[in-house]
């Protein structure tokens, strides 16, 4: 078994957000001061703090958009969302002129200066279930008619962290949480393997639901990442027949996607293919053809400026999976290099 574990640990800073989240915290301290500083807002309570991915710490390099939760605290059932979805975008317009866009159901602001985007979702507390349940608007239609959906974004974020104090890779002295890297290396996995739709968070919640019902425990991460990825496959094979993904933050509801049952048919063939690849590559004896597997797995990295590889060969090894000459680790040899057989 070729676990390459100083690779892995290589591959996750290749894909960790780097400068993306100085700037997604300064683009966020903005728009917060632009929305806290309106009296209409102040009255109703305006209290923004960030959602998505970049919360949760699973965002991939690169950040090309942040999510802004505007919860309006003191907002009532009269509160209508197209009214106030209008004052919003008004507000950031004198804020930040030439960069704003009213959307169906939120409002997008570009800093170009940061190369990323920040969606802003208003937000209203739900009657029924106060308790970090809120209403977001629908789909706001040309008229002006909409309604509000119930949504608890707070909740995602509360569960990724206790997955990660849960899930550990057990190396004796140090037990560092292990879900948030399996989630960041399976958006990887998906930026590679499929198309647009699922999205990453759709992804994300089926590991979720994954490491909750396989409740892995390995002591590689190339040990985790081969049985979740089994098992992501194994639940989108089956999440069109049982009607959708289960929300994991609202009890009986399902995940909204923009994806047709056809492309989550797709994807699940495709990630059982990968899912294919990693064990495969997991059970390799040649450690340099277990890395050529897994870098062919983990593509390269999206939007930046050069494609680069995310998995990095160990330096005896060619690209095609063979040992260079001038290396003393030859095929099939029982030792290599010390650091790739370590636990990462």
């Amino acid at each position: 078994m070729t676990t390459l574990a100083a690779q892995f640990s290589d591959a996750l800073s290749n894909i960790e957000p780097d400068d993306d989240v100085g700037n997604a915290i300064e683009a966020h301290k903005e728009v917060t001061k632009a929305l806290k500083a309106d009296d209409r807002l102040k009255k109703l309570g305006v209290d923004p703090i960030l959602i998505g991915s970049y919360k949760r710490h699973v965002s991939i390099k690169r950040i090309k958009d942040v999510d802004v939760f505007a919860r309006l605290t003191e907002a009532d059932e009269t509160l209508r969302p197209g009214d106030i979805l209008d004052h919003v975008t008004d507000v950031l317009e004198t804020a930040f002129p030439n960069q704003v866009e009213r959307q169906r159901r939120s409002v997008k602001i570009e800093f170009l200066n940061f190369d990323l985007s920040v969606d802003i979702v208003i937000a209203r507390p739900c009657v029924d279930h106060p308790d970090d349940h809120w209403q977001i608007p629908e789909k706001i239609e040309d008229d002006g008619n909409a309604t509000w959906v119930e949504t608890n974004p707070t909740r995602m974020t509360k569960l990724s962290t206790e997955a990660n104090k849960e899930f550990v890779l057990d190396d004796g002295d140090q037990k560092p949480g292990i879900y948030v890297p399996v989630v960041k290396l399976m958006r990887q996995i998906r930026r590679t393997c499929l198309g647009d739709h699922p999205g990453g968070f759709y992804i994300e919640v089926v590991t979720l639901h994954v490491f909750n019902d396989l409740q892995p425990d390995h002591k590689t991460v190339a040990g985790y990442l081969t049985q979740v990825l089994r098992g992501v496959a194994d639940a989108m094979a089956k999440i069109v027949e049982e009607g959708g993904l289960a929300d994991p933050t609202l009890k009986g509801k399902i995940i909204s996607t923009k994806a047709t049952d056809d492309e989550i048919d797709a994807a699940a063939v495709a990630l059982a293919e990968a899912a294919d690849l990693a064990e495969k590559a997991l059970l390799e004896k040649s450690t340099c053809e277990s890395a050529v597997m897994w870098r062919k797995l983990l593509g390269v990295t999206k939007n930046t400026e050069t494609e680069e590889h995310v998995f990095p060969l160990p330096e005896y090894c060619n690209p095609d999976g063979t040992y260079k000459t001038t290396s003393s680790v030859k095929p099939g040899s029982s030792t290599v290099p010390a650091g790739d057989g370590r636990y990462a």
